[in-house]
């Protein structure tokens, strides 16, 4: 049934949001599903803490897409920004899904600097042919904090990216918020699959997005 399941998923994505790929009407490069390769750029959230495994590889295991697992735990917006180039420009993917900003509330960067450290990797990847797709941070267990990454979730909505919201699901379930985020920052198994989940369920989004991208 899992495998049945995972191909129905695999083909429904991949027939109907990339078919104008497989026959391309213009010189837009092929795409195929053995071809698109992901870059998730983040902190200790997208590398997987605390035990490395990270909602990427559950995506990847059940989509076929590849996703390059570059999150480095500790990291700010403007830490990511500096190692563009090495961990995601090189790798050469189609999209580079960006998530931080939860150690930035925690040095008490400005929301300006986070936004304009996210507008600059923006700029930075559309100009390689690399669309940008902006997750939203997921809640943090202390009010004051939240409120910070609430104001940079809410700029990062207005300012038109294509963007995961990754903090939704933990919101509906709040009741389960400590089970999800133990430590009240980073999701352990569970909480894990939850954002596997809202990948899998926006990709198709995503991917639609992406074909306007390169078009």
């Amino acid at each position: 049934m899992r495998l049945t399941t995972q191909y129905l998923f695999r083909a429904s994505t991949f027939v109907f949001i990339l078919f104008p790929f497989l026959y391309p009407v213009n010189s837009s490069p092929e795409l195929t599903p053995e071809t698109l390769t992901i870059v998730a750029l983040g902190d200790s959230i997208t590398w997987g803490y605390p035990n490395g495994r990270s909602w990427t590889e559950i995506v990847s295991r059940d989509t076929g897409v590849k996703i390059i697992n570059r999150g480095i735990s500790g990291q700010t917006l403007g830490e990511m920004s500096n190692r563009l180039e090495r961990d995601v420009l090189d790798a050469k993917p189609a999209i580079c899904i960006i998530m931080g900003g939860t150690n930035d509330v925690f040095h008490s960067v400005p929301t300006e600097e986070m936004m304009a450290n996210l507008k600059r990797m923006a700029r930075i990847l559309k100009a390689k042919g690399i669309m940008p797709v902006i997750g939203l941070p997921i809640p943090l267990g202390w009010q004051n904090s939240e409120m910070r990454l609430q104001e940079l979730r809410n700029e990062i909505a207005e300012a038109g990216f294509v963007t995961i919201d990754f903090a939704h699901d933990f919101y509906v379930d709040a009741k389960n918020f400590k089970r999800l985020l133990p430590d009240g920052i980073h999701p352990y198994d569970q909480g894990k699959k939850i954002m596997a989940e809202r990948l899998k369920k926006e990709l198709p989004k995503i991917l639609s997005a992406y074909a306007d991208f390169i078009r």
